[in-house]
């Protein structure tokens, strides 16, 4: 499910695994102080800032990893452990959070771009309390709200210090999973509807996609919220008490989004036995039509059968109109089958989607207010942090 890049077993601690298809390192460094603000971008560590004043803030942002000699640099230049670097360059990484002596270091998980394959994207934060370093491959569009917000001069990140900001890259990391999960919950009630309708095989495919997307999902929701939480009952020197109000709006997001998740996976589950039962009800609807067509046939083969017996004396073939009278025979026989069939309400041919047990809720439908109340948090949040 992780297509993880490790190295070999008995390699020596810290050993960096490149990505085959990694662009160029590219470092896009951000200097805020005193709400001035300057962004430019570099592609090594000798272009950066030797020295930072008292209440200056710097963000770089990494880029690709390039052939590894850049990464190097930083990991020199800002005193990152080896062990740290294995964890921010071998990704993908379980969501995490270590504390070391010079920085913090955290592993977070976002959503992929749209378009890309669901499976979740590492984005790995290491600050301390002047620099604050994300590391990265595809999470551009994740930053790029971050990006937008601080050209504003009177935004809050202007104004707070790098714990907040890395407060607003992991709070863009989960509320990206918002719309994710709103499309996924359309798509189940499209496939509930389609699996009671019109049960094909290419719908199973579909709904074990979807299942395996929340797997991956829950994968990185539940240890991310393990990982926010530990935000705030370790004491960290690189977290400002102020910033812990909004790292628990943050670790409510994620509990949110966790039952969510493992409330679309029930409801995908029950997907595979309504698909189940939908095939078994076409298979009884097919049967039970060629049941009726065979006993509607049943007395006239037999009428039929008795008089094509090969007997001399039979005194009814001998009439003028016995032809006629066994055809009419025939034919009251099927007419009589048939409205006993109808009495008994065998006939009748009901669609599983009408059927009277569809009639009341079905266990599915509390996702739908859940959804809502989803919706209308993430709604608020970004409100409140528009203000």
């Amino acid at each position: 499910m992780f297509a993880r890049r490790r190295p070999e077993a008995g390699a020596r601690p810290g050993t960096l695994i490149l990505s085959s298809n990694s662009k160029p390192v590219e470092l896009c460094v951000t200097l805020i102080y005193e709400q001035r603000l300057k962004v430019f971008v570099c592609r090594s560590v000798q272009e950066l800032p030797t020295k930072l004043i008292d209440g200056q803030l710097m963000w770089i942002d990494i880029r690709g990893q390039g052939d590894g000699t850049v990464l190097q640099d930083i990991a020199s230049r800002f005193r990152i452990t080896p062990l740290a670097m294995e964890d921010l360059v071998n990704a993908p990484q379980r969501p995490k959070m270590e504390l070391f002596e010079h920085q913090q270091l955290l592993i977070a998980h976002s959503v992929p771009a749209p378009g890309r394959d669901m499976t979740p994207s590492q984005l790995g934060i290491v600050f301390d309390k002047q620099v604050v370093l994300t590391f990265h491959e595809d999470c551009e569009h994740v930053l790029a709200p971050i990006h937008q917000r601080l050209e504003n001069p009177q935004a809050r990140l202007r104004r707070k210090g790098p714990d907040y900001l890395v407060y607003a890259i992991l709070d863009a990391c989960v509320d990206g999973c918002y719309p994710v999960l709103e499309t996924l919950g359309e798509s189940i009630e499209k496939l509930e509807e389609h699996a009671l309708r019109d049960p094909r095989p290419e719908l199973l495919a579909q709904i074990h996609q979807t299942k395996n997307i929340l797997v991956r999902l829950r994968r990185s929701i539940w240890p991310q919220r393990e990982m926010v939480l530990s935000l705030l009952t370790v004491d960290s020197p690189f977290i400002d008490k102020s910033t812990e109000e909004y790292l628990r709006d943050t670790t409510d997001h994620c509990t949110q989004l966790s039952d969510v998740v493992d409330m679309y996976r029930e409801s995908t589950s029950g997907l595979i036995n309504t698909y189940m039962s939908a095939v078994a009800h076409r298979s009884n609807e097919i049967m039970k039509v060629l049941t009726l067509l065979t006993s509607v046939f049943v007395p006239p083969t037999f009428l039929a059968g008795v008089y094509g017996m090969n007997f001399a004396t039979m005194p009814e073939l001998s009439l003028k109109g016995a032809y006629p009278a066994a055809l009419t025979m025939m034919g009251l026989m099927i007419a009589g089958t048939l409205f006993y069939f109808h009495r008994r309400g065998w006939l009748r041919r009901t669609p599983i989607e009408n059927s009277p047990q569809q009639a009341a809720p079905s266990e599915s439908k509390p996702r739908r207010p859940t959804r809502r109340v989803v919706v209308q948090s993430s709604h608020s949040h970004n409100t409140q942090k528009a203000a």
